[in-house]
């Protein structure tokens, strides 16, 4: 079987031998116990009712996330010895390093800002690599402490913005390229590189494969049944490692998480921060994002009137993504959230609200990171754009409010259990 090739569980396979079945399994979005039939590499499993990919086998799963992860550090330490970018403005020129990025924001008095644009690109995603070196290589020489690392890791996976960050830069080439001279660094290719690499290491590795070299899972009660739901059999899955737990245990004994059967006051949660993002969205749009000095002149800047003026300088594209990332997707998202806050609730059929509605929460869930880009921007021009009363550019304080608007809605989706959407009506009010 061709690595495009998938297997979805279905009643043949429930109708085979035990031996032959493989292993049970929970879906981590519908909650259904199934066989996850025994892999060939290239192959995958996907969960009969929701879709969901449970496991996959990859071509030399060792080997190859080593590689990626080790030149993408690579690649990451080239980017931050070299020149970034520079730019010229009526014979000045200012050269900007990556560091830069997070060390301009600093030294304006925008510390919080600068310590999450430090993390999102660059301590995430380093600590990422490195983990994945240390986790495939643990599993040839037993190194200590996999389980922390592993359970750190695919903690902090939505966090590296690496590939939003790139966004950010073309989005900035196009709002200086008019007025500037731009000119690429050898750290500019060498981070596009780590991009491409950072985003390939993840593709080739699985949560479930991962864990299942890490560590033995624990045995699955022998009265489990395929077909039904675990909450039904008095079982749950491990968030972190996806072992099968019984009920009854709190910790996962592979992981050590604690483990509930739902997320705990998982609608409470998501409510409250979705009315926290909410409000802070309002002068998140009102505050000027950024502050342009140009020949003595002072702008301030905010998203709206940012995509106007790239609409009115005919950069449609840009203005579009703009507009997308910064105006439609967090009020899109927050909706939707809100939306399916109610289905859970709602005396609807669970046929009518959760398989379609399970996808349009992991677009939302997916998409929403997408939103720190403009924080990304002007990060960037504030690194770059450093002229004195020239041309400068410095971050304002709606920068903040609007990165802690797509911080508040990330923590939102996660802390959404999407197993509510498959559970009975009469039992979602036990369980949230």
């Amino acid at each position: 079987m061709s690595f495009s090739q998938s297997l979805t569980i279905n009643d043949d396979i429930d109708a085979a031998a035990p031996e032959q079945q493989g292993e049970l399994v929970l879906c981590r979005h519908c909650d259904l116990l199934q066989w996850l039939p025994p892999l060939q590499e290239g192959e995958q499993a996907h969960c009969q009712r929701c879709d969901h990919q449970l496991d996959v086998r990859q071509v030399q799963p060792i080997l190859r996330p080593v590689l990626y992860a080790a030149s993408a550090l690579f690649m990451l330490l080239l980017a931050n010895l070299f020149p970034f970018i520079s730019m010229g403005v009526a014979g000045n020129r200012s050269e900007m390093h990556f560091f830069d990025t997070s060390a301009v924001l600093f030294t304006e008095y925008h510390q919080s800002l600068a310590i999450l644009v430090w993390l999102f690109i660059q301590a995430v995603p380093a600590f990422c690599m490195a983990a994945v070196i240390y986790l495939k290589l643990g599993m040839l020489y037993r190194l200590p402490a996999r389980i922390w690392v592993a359970r750190v890791l695919f903690m902090l996976k939505p966090w590296s913005m690496v590939d939003i960050f790139l966004m950010g830069l073309l989005i900035s080439f196009v709002k200086l390229v008019a007025n500037a001279d731009i000119s690429l660094g050898l750290s500019f290719w060498a981070f596009c590189i780590f991009c491409l690499l950072h985003l390939r290491t993840f593709q080739v590795i699985d949560r479930h494969e991962m864990w299942s070299r890490l560590a033995l899972a624990p045995k699955v009660p022998v009265t489990a049944e395929a077909g039904k739901t675990g909450l039904s059999q008095q079982l749950k899955l491990c968030p972190c490692c996806t072992a099968i737990v019984p009920l009854a245990q709190q910790h996962c004994p592979r992981c050590h998480t604690r483990v509930y059967p739902r997320v705990p006051a998982s609608l409470q949660k998501t409510l409250a921060l979705l009315v926290t993002a909410a409000v802070l969205y309002i002068p998140a749009n009102l505050l000027p994002i950024m502050r342009t000095v140009s020949f003595g002149n002072v702008t301030d800047s905010t998203i709206i009137s940012g995509f106007l003026l790239m609409w009115q300088d005919g950069e449609y594209p840009v203005a579009l993504v703009i507009l997308l990332a910064s105006v439609v997707v967090p009020i899109a998202k927050i909706l939707i959230m809100f939306w399916l806050c109610y289905l859970v609730l709602a005396p609807a059929p669970v046929a009518v609200r959760s398989k379609l509605t399970t996808r349009i929460y992991l677009l939302v869930d997916w998409v929403g990171r997408w939103s720190m880009v403009d924080v990304l921007v002007v990060a960037i021009l504030a690194a770059l754009v450093r002229f004195g009363l020239l041309m400068s550019v410095y971050p304002g304080v709606g920068a903040l409010v609007f990165a802690a608007v797509v911080i508040i809605t990330m923590l939102a989706a996660i802390s959404f259990d999407p197993r509510l959407l498959w559970d009975q009506p009469a039992r979602t009010g036990e369980q949230v």
